[in-house]
């Protein structure tokens, strides 16, 4: 959990490798030892005297005035923070320039976990033609490559806009600069994956390709060791039949306590479009549940389900409501139709917002005008619906009243006097 609290605000590469012991050191690329103990608390502190840089925040130039969402808050928002394409594209260039690019050489499974992860970056993360362009760039680039060097994925990424333009965080900016970040802007990218997929789909597959691609691809790449011995263990279901649960490297049974979860908990294999947005905001619930408290939770955002019955009261049984209040993780939301419509309505590139990011007019212009499935409708959608369907009813009523008062009226003026006698 160290790689996690430096990552986003270290001068350094930093990369866990599991040792027998329970000593921590920092060794560089030479093999040096530079620093050795056995007390976590001597070595964050040998970390924070002579690789941390201290920086003040600046504000995002593209977007005056955007205060930073987690300041000042000292306990979980009752709404839902709309998804910031910034956020994705700032972690997207991290993961691609860092935790790919430290690798010396990348081969075999490794490399097919590669391949297989940026085909379906390609094929379901929509982030404007600018982006999609240099993502498909990179897929096309490594499709018949055998073996890649770090030199060669360095000059492969250096060119491109998705590693070079200067993006932060906003909705994943933390309190503190190593807090959040990252891992937050990856989660919120895999949300997006699966929800562009189940708009796409024209008819149901029997498929999870993103599932899948995750549990190969994240083990392997991301730098945090600790992070990726759960993640595989927590996703092993959906590997295939001849797939080992954990990569090549992590064969082994990791030294530290790891929680493993009994396999007939996990949640169940997604099968489909639908079953993979549903199975990935259970897989990110469990994961919060676990890392609640630990020191890699950001105080003014702390971990809790989500959505929350706040943010979508639709999405909760009364049951499942009653239960939460004994204990933030004793529940989930359990009406799966209105979780599925509040997730793709969230997470569907028509509701992201584009501060901080070139995109063309075009582009946003096409996401606006896409029809969304009914699924995807919101709650308010449904009232809006609601309210001018009563509207229109009541209109008709009243035209219809006022036109058989003006017929009687006419019907009275044309009746002929009665003559006297």
């Amino acid at each position: 959990m160290i790689i996690l609290d430096f990552q986003m605000n270290s001068s350094v590469i930093l990369r866990s490798q599991i040792s027998e012991d329970s000593q921590f050191r920092l060794v560089d690329r030479t093999g040096k030892v530079a620093f050795t103990s056995s007390d976590e608390d001597a070595f964050r502190h040998f970390l924070t005297k002579n690789y941390v840089t201290v920086h003040k925040e600046q504000p995002l130039q593209d977007s005056p005035g955007l205060s930073n969402p987690a300041e000042n808050q000292t306990s979980p928002v009752a709404y839902s923070m709309p998804v910031y394409a910034a956020d994705i594209i700032a972690s997207l260039q991290y993961l691609l320039v860092r935790d790919v690019g430290i690798k010396a050489t990348i081969k075999g499974s490794d490399l097919d976990a590669l391949k297989e992860f940026m085909a379906v970056v390609s094929k379901y993360l929509n982030l404007g033609r600018r982006y999609n362009e240099d993502v498909a760039y990179l897929r096309k680039h490594i499709e018949g490559m055998s073996e890649i060097t770090r030199k060669e994925w360095h000059e492969l990424v250096a060119g491109l806009n998705i590693s070079t333009d200067q993006v932060q965080h906003i909705a994943c900016r933390g309190s503190k600069p190593y807090l959040r970040g990252y891992p937050c802007g990856l989660w919120i990218m895999f949300h997006s994956m699966s929800v562009n997929r189940f708009l796409q789909s024209k008819k149901p597959e029997p498929k999870a390709p993103i599932a899948h691609a995750l549990n190969r691809f994240v083990p392997r790449f991301f730098s945090c060791s600790y992070c990726a011995y759960h993640f595989a263990r927590l996703t092993s279901n959906v590997r295939l039949s001849h797939e080992d649960v954990y990569p090549d490297s992590l064969n082994e049974e990791p030294p530290f306590p790891l929680v493993v979860p009994d396999p007939s908990s996990l949640p169940a294999a997604p099968k489909s479009s639908r079953d993979e947005v549903l199975w990935l905001n259970t897989v990110h619930n469990l994961v919060n549940k676990r890392l609640s408290g630990n020191p890699s939770e950001d105080p003014a955002a702390p971990k809790v389900v989500f959505p929350s019955p706040e943010q979508c009261r639709a999405c909760w049984s009364p049951a499942a409501q009653a239960k939460l209040k004994r204990d933030k993780f004793s529940a989930t939301p359990d009406k799966t139709d209105e979780l599925l419509a509040y997730l793709v309505h969230h997470y569907r590139p028509s509701s992201w917002r584009w501060d901080g990011i070139s995109v063309s007019f075009e582009d946003v212009s096409q996401w606006k005008l896409v029809q969304q499935p009914i699924d995807a409708f919101s709650t308010s959608d449904m009232v809006l619906v609601g309210v001018i369907s009563v509207c229109c009813a009541a209109a008709l009523v009243v035209l219809f009243a006022l036109i058989c008062c003006r017929w009687r009226f006419s019907k009275r003026e044309h009746t002929p006097l009665p003559t006297s006698a």
